[in-house]
């Protein structure tokens, strides 16, 4: 898993972008939500994130099973227009989120406030 996470070009201050890519000798083998968490925590907990935002392709199960797994939940659905078609496209993409409230809430404790 190579985990990629930054600020969105269109985002609001503290919202930032999970994401990851698997080379595909490691497709469907249960890809654990361990790295994604560890980035959701560290995030939250050392960098001032205040939401963490990912996206998938609809159809794209696994993904958003692993999204699922760590700790984020479902926002929308929404259609783009991509210039090279590909399956499943036609079903959009989604997009599923998780705010820093909520994760404490999760986890039955306030979250360790990032330096200032």
């Amino acid at each position: 898993m190579v985990p990629i996470s930054g600020p969105l070009a269109d985002g609001a201050p503290g919202e930032v972008d999970l994401g990851y890519r698997l080379r595909k000798s490691a497709w469907g083998k249960g890809m654990p939500p361990r790295g994604p968490r560890a980035l959701i925590r560290k995030g939250f907990t050392e960098l001032g994130v205040q939401r963490v935002v990912a996206q998938a392709m609809a159809v794209n199960q696994a993904s958003r099973r692993v999204m699922e797994k760590a700790g984020l939940t479902l926002v929308r659905t929404f259609h783009q227009p991509w210039p090279y078609p590909i399956d499943g496209d036609q079903f959009g993409d989604v997009e599923y989120a998780l705010d820093r409230t909520r994760m404490a809430a999760a986890r039955g404790s306030a979250l360790v406030p990032a330096p200032g």
